[in-house]
């Protein structure tokens, strides 16, 4: 079996998440840069990397996920920097201090009322929840006291401290708030932000692999940038007039009246 080559299939892949296309299509465009191009499309098919759909490859959501990991760090350098910064969802993290502020619970009671704040838009694990409490514990946030056979968290002084300065609203609307980040992250539109957000990542790391080559190219690759982020800043500005306009309209409405 030829080994494959992480470029290679980085390659295609970022060819794929341009635009569907069929097998002759890729052929004709990578055949030239990638001599075992069928080998590796049948590796990406086995792993549905991509999909086959009818003849036409699309990308899977698994395959945008395999492009980014393949643009990270090496696995080696990857658990290094895990040994020294944990990574938890701040989302769920900041909600279970919440939790705390309230009164001392143990873990199921926490996960059982994060099920209820979110008003039914997320299910608790042990698998997440537990850990999110140790990281919580670890970090001096929280106290941990054994009572019986269970462990009842209690937010500490620092954790109080630290939820303070982060968060200013009511407890009813932090809720309120929280429970829609999680519609939110779990709704269509926000999937197809990430998906063209993965898309666009990919497409950058593919384009500075000429910039690395030739740095020159580097001032094209800045005007792209900015063009796009201007077109981003209009898009706000117009969003924020329209706003007004509306608001404005509203008010004068309800001062003739």
């Amino acid at each position: 079996m030829l080994a494959l080559k992480k470029q290679d299939i980085i390659t295609i892949l970022t060819h794929i998440s341009r635009k569907d296309m069929n097998k002759q299509e890729l052929l004709h465009i990578l055949s030239d840069e990638i001599p075992n191009l069928n080998h590796v499309i049948d590796y990406l098919l086995s792993e549905e990397i991509i999909l086959n759909n009818e003849g036409t490859f699309s990308i899977t959501e698994k395959g945008l996920k395999k492009a980014r990991h393949l643009y990270e760090k090496p696995p080696h350098l990857r658990e290094k920097i895990k040994t020294k910064f944990t990574k938890r969802r701040g989302l769920i993290q900041l909600a279970i201090l919440q939790l705390l502020k309230e009164e001392p619970r143990h873990g199921y009671q926490v996960m059982k009322l994060l099920e209820e704040r979110s008003e039914g838009f997320y299910s608790p694990s042990a698998g997440t929840i537990y850990p999110a409490l140790q990281d919580l514990f670890e970090k001096g946030l929280i106290s941990v006291d054994e009572q019986a056979d269970k462990k009842v968290y209690t937010l500490n002084h620092d954790g109080l401290e630290f939820l303070s300065d982060i968060v200013h609203n009511e407890d009813e609307v932090f809720w309120e708030e929280w429970s829609l980040r999680l519609m939110w992250k779990q709704s269509k539109e926000a999937e197809l932000l990430r998906e063209e957000m993965a898309k666009f990542q990919l497409e950058f790391q593919y384009a500075m692999r000429s910039v690395l080559q030739d740095p020159s190219l580097a001032f094209e690759l800045v005007s792209i940038i900015k063009n796009g982020r201007n077109e981003l800043i209009n898009w706000s500005e117009k969003l924020v007039i329209k706003k007004t306009s509306i608001s404005e309209g509203g008010t004068s409405s309800s001062t003739d009246g």
